[in-house]
């Protein structure tokens, strides 16, 4: 995956279909590892991200890891809506932010992170405000990115990470 630096790499839905392959560089050599086929997608998530598309609004339970690169030290629950036009992060009534899906808007998966990366996305509402947010499951996780990129594609906005944009065009 071009930008992956870290050790661990959690598969996000961008990767379903696809033969992942590393490049390793150690010590002076080189080595590459390829998975032995293809991402196959989790058991019954297609359904389940179609089931959440009827709605208007979608809820999920999540923990801000990471507010604009600086680790979050607060382990309370907030809320992330995602809507058919925006996307919004909420503690109780308080909103944290919210914004309409625009060009500026980045959403993926953590590329690094150790076993939560699993769980976890990044999400750049504008520039200047981005949060790393951890959700209750991988599987909440990768439906929280397939809808909002869905909602976004209805939009003519096309969702990806800071380093998504030769992957978005193939």
């Amino acid at each position: 995956m071009p930008g992956a630096t870290k050790s661990v790499y959690a598969p996000e839905p961008f990767d379903v279909g696809r033969i992942l392959q590393a490049e390793i560089f150690s010590y002076g050599q080189k080595i590459t590892l390829t998975t032995t086929g293809p991402i196959d997608p989790a058991a019954g998530l297609g359904n389940y991200v179609e089931s959440l598309v009827r709605r208007h609004d979608t809820e999920f339970n999540v923990v801000i890891a990471q507010m604009n690169g600086e680790d979050f030290p607060s382990q309370s629950i907030h809320v992330l809506h995602i809507g058919k036009m925006r996307m919004k992060l909420c503690k109780g009534k308080t909103t944290v932010a919210k914004e309409y899906y625009s060009i500026t808007m980045q959403l993926c998966g953590i590329r690094g992170g150790g076993n939560a990366a699993a769980q976890a996305l990044f999400w750049q509402a504008k520039a200047g405000l981005s949060f790393v947010l951890a959700f209750e499951s991988a599987r909440e996780r990768n439906a929280a990115i397939m809808l909002a990129r869905r909602f976004a594609f209805d939009c003519n906005i096309i969702l990806g990470g800071p380093d998504d944009r030769a992957l978005l065009a193939s």
